[in-house]
């Protein structure tokens, strides 16, 4: 399991990618630690690939939400 976090539009993004024995990788993630989201009905086949999908879609709603306040 890899996590890493970030500002994004002043929200705290932490995402979480976590494979299983057979490669198979799947995200989740918070936005200011508030809610959750995951992606486990389709598991992509690389590390790379389900952080990028899963901070393409943390972006996009962190940037859908109003400007936070979180330092830069």
């Amino acid at each position: 399991m890899s996590t890493e976090t970030y500002v994004r539009n002043g929200r705290h993004v932490e995402i979480t990618v976590d494979s299983d024995p057979t490669g198979q990788c799947t995200w989740s993630y918070t936005i200011d630690a508030d809610g959750f989201t995951e992606m486990r009905d389709r598991p992509l086949d690389s590390f790379e690939a389900a952080m990028q999908a899963a901070k393409t879609h943390a972006n996009a709603k962190a940037d859908a939400l109003p400007a936070g306040n979180a330092a830069q």
